[in-house]
């Protein structure tokens, strides 16, 4: 009999294009949760590599064209990530507000989408 083999990853989360100052404020702020970061220059590359980093969270700083969101929207869904649109525009405490909601939903997803399935107690199925 072959048993199942869970696994675990990191909590990871991708951030896509936008200013260098506001991807490395959200870089600092996943980081500071113990979140890893992959910043990605664009949303073809982040769409290449979602299937194989399998990241909690996608961050996109910024507007996209609508075959990019489309694309991306695709591949998150399939990895089972959540896509968080940022304005790269807005003040500094809304910022900080909303990155550190997007962390806190990251870490949950992650939680949640790693542990593994449970079984009825009573045995039925």
């Amino acid at each position: 009999m072959e048993s199942t083999v869970y696994r675990f990853l990191d909590t990871l989360a991708f951030i896509v294009g936008g200013p260098p100052d506001i991807a490395a404020k959200c870089s600092d702020v996943f980081e500071n949760a113990q979140i890893r970061v992959n910043r990605v220059a664009h949303a073809a590359a982040a769409c290449e590599r979602l299937p194989i980093a399998m990241p909690q969270m996608v961050v996109v700083i910024g507007a996209l064209r609508q075959d990019e969101r489309d694309a991306l929207v695709d591949r998150a869904t399939a990895v089972g990530a959540l896509l968080f649109d940022l304005d790269p525009e807005l003040d500094t405490e809304t910022l900080d507000m909303l990155l550190d909601r997007a962390a806190h939903a990251a870490i949950e997803r992650g939680l949640s989408r790693d542990a593994p399935p449970t079984r009825p107690e009573d045995g039925t199925e």
